[in-house]
């Protein structure tokens, strides 16, 4: 939940700094300013908008490895992710469309969680960690 507020605190920044400055703008257009003045103004907030976002991007993608990273190493993850290997063996051993069937979806169970940290759901019991 942490991870959420820093981000809605940075985007609530991104958003209060760019209201500024086309509150500034705004205000500026009001009185006689010289051309050069105002494309200098608008590069300005354009380069630190542009800087905000790629640094808010960065930091929503490095959270985001460390996520996955921590979820690979679960004990839920270590079990998808053993689950996924036997079936690929089997399926190597036995060749057949059943078992490229489970091995597919235990492997594709193992990404989803990875990625999003969904848990697999089979409603017909399935295979167990």
């Amino acid at each position: 939940m942490a991870a959420a507020r820093d981000i809605s605190l940075t985007a609530a920044t991104v958003t209060l700094l760019l209201a500024g400055g086309f509150a500034y703008w705004q205000y500026q257009r009001q009185t006689p300013v010289d051309a050069t003045a105002l494309e200098h103004l608008d590069h300005s907030l354009t380069a630190t908008s542009l800087d905000i976002t790629g640094r808010l991007t960065a930091d929503i993608d490095a959270r985001q490895l460390t996520a996955q990273k921590e979820r690979a190493e679960s004990e839920t993850g270590v079990g998808l992710y053993r689950l996924c290997l036997t079936w690929a063996e089997f399926h190597s051993d036995h060749p057949s469309d059943d078992t490229l069937s489970n091995r597919d979806r235990a492997c594709n169970d193992y990404r989803r969680y990875i990625d999003t940290g969904e848990l697999p759901s089979h409603g017909n019991g399935g295979d167990r960690l």
